[in-house]
């Protein structure tokens, strides 16, 4: 079902690849952006440009100067990366194969998106690809089948070519171009379906891209380049896959609301009061009920966790799949949020009277110092609730996944 292949990767020609590298495009803030922009060769002068001419013209120029090249023969990458869960401390290894996949509507089945996407965003990302005609950096998806045995022997039996230890750990690239080794991994893959985690913007301007391409050249029979962009595909069984939670801190609540809200958890919820900085233990030792930890204003806090007999998804309105409304998240948007404090879909799509962070730290320091009104902490959904999600024809509720590490920007990229 899924069409995957090699391509001539364009990987830098510098031996310094730690000034060369950066995280995807969409998680850089405005100041380090500007930090990464004062290294010369730096990825993000091509992924987060001033002008969209101005990324065409460093994409030629860098090639043609010899700062990026192009691999001799096509290929196919395994990522490794080494990291430190943020949350447990424990020491993770994730693989991933960069290779190229044939575009696929959604409609198809064959690709599943699990968040929706802005405009505005997408519309910058097409402008990009229109002036470059490259994929700069891989998009980041989940696939089913047998592919982990695979890169795992191939971790052990190819030399890396790229290694650079960044912020968040080891990233490791390896090249493998033996045919008979892209043949198995393309056989491997096909009978598969690839869930998108990271890069739905980019995906869909893909397609869009595409469209028009087709269009301008009267749909040619054959598959053209525009008809394939470059991701990096993760194992669902790799042991290395992590989510990290998003928590919700309301900055401000009516008095009225959190006066109330022991009662109104109350009707559903098993309250368990817990100091602030034991809470995330407590998350994480409760991982397998439903529910969230709540710190309030002045350093009070307790644990959520829904009374046994209740089931859910029944609890949860609206024409979603028992997969979505049994979700953590959907439960203290639907339960709480909404309709105790005034948080609807729009607040949450555009940060309005909500913040968020994915440090339960920073969440416990702004409501115990008066910062915030309220935060509530959650556990990350599992790998199978995105996938089960997905496969209902659904999108996870803004901000539930973050998945990490993120791919590096810069260890290989891909000219049409």
């Amino acid at each position: 079902m899924a069409r995957i292949a090699s391509f001539c990767g364009v990987r830098y020609g510098l031996s310094e690849l730690h000034e060369c590298v950066a995280p995807p495009y969409d998680v850089i803030t405005p100041p380090e952006r500007e930090r990464l922009r004062q290294l010369n060769y730096n990825i993000t002068h091509l992924t987060l440009p001033d002008s969209y001419e101005q990324a065409q013209s460093l994409w030629r120029r860098w090639q043609e100067q010899g700062i990026l090249r192009t691999d001799p023969q096509p290929a196919m990458y395994l990522l490794e990366q080494r990291f430190v869960h943020p949350v447990t401390g424990e020491v993770r290894r994730r693989l991933a194969l960069v290779c190229l996949m044939a575009l696929e509507e959604y409609e198809t089945g064959v690709v599943l998106p699990h968040e929706n996407t802005q405009a505005k965003a997408k519309e910058d990302r097409l402008h990009l690809l229109r002036a470059t005609q490259a994929n700069l950096e891989p998009i980041y998806g989940l696939v089913e089948g047998n592919l982990f045995p695979v890169l795992e022997q191939l971790s052990h039996t190819v030399p890396p070519v790229a290694e650079v230890e960044y912020t968040d750990g080891l990233h490791r690239l390896y090249r493998v171009d033996d045919s008979a080794t892209l043949q198995r991994l393309e056989a491997t893959v096909a009978p598969s379906r690839v869930w998108i985690a990271d890069g739905h913007h980019r995906y869909e301007t893909s397609l869009q891209y595409r469209r028009e391409r087709r269009a301008s050249e009267g749909n040619p029979p054959s598959l053209q380049p525009y008809d394939w962009l470059m991701i990096a595909l993760t194992p669902f069984d790799d042991p290395g896959i992590v989510i990290l939670p998003t928590h919700r801190v309301l900055p401000s609540a009516s008095e009225d609301a959190l006066a109330r809200l022991a009662d109104w958890l109350g009707q559903w919820f098993e309250l368990n009061p817990c100091a602030p900085q034991d809470l995330p233990g407590l998350l994480q030792q409760g991982a397998a009920r439903r529910g969230f930890g709540v710190v309030l204003r002045g350093g009070k806090a307790l644990t959520a966790w829904l009374k046994p007999g209740i089931a859910p998804e029944t609890l949860v309105p609206g024409e979603h799949s028992p997969a979505y409304r049994q979700l953590d998240v959907t439960l203290l948007q639907s339960l709480v949020l909404e309709p105790l404090f005034g948080i609807t879909q729009h607040h949450l799509e555009r940060a309005e009277g909500i913040r968020y962070t994915r440090d339960e730290r920073e969440a416990i320091e702004w409501t115990s110092s008066g910062e915030a009104s309220v935060a509530f902490l959650l556990n990350p959904p599992t790998v199978q609730e995105v996938r089960e999600v997905a496969l209902a024809g659904e999108k996870m509720p803004p901000k539930s996944t973050y998945f990490y590490p993120k791919l590096l920007s810069g260890l290989v990229m891909r000219a049409m």
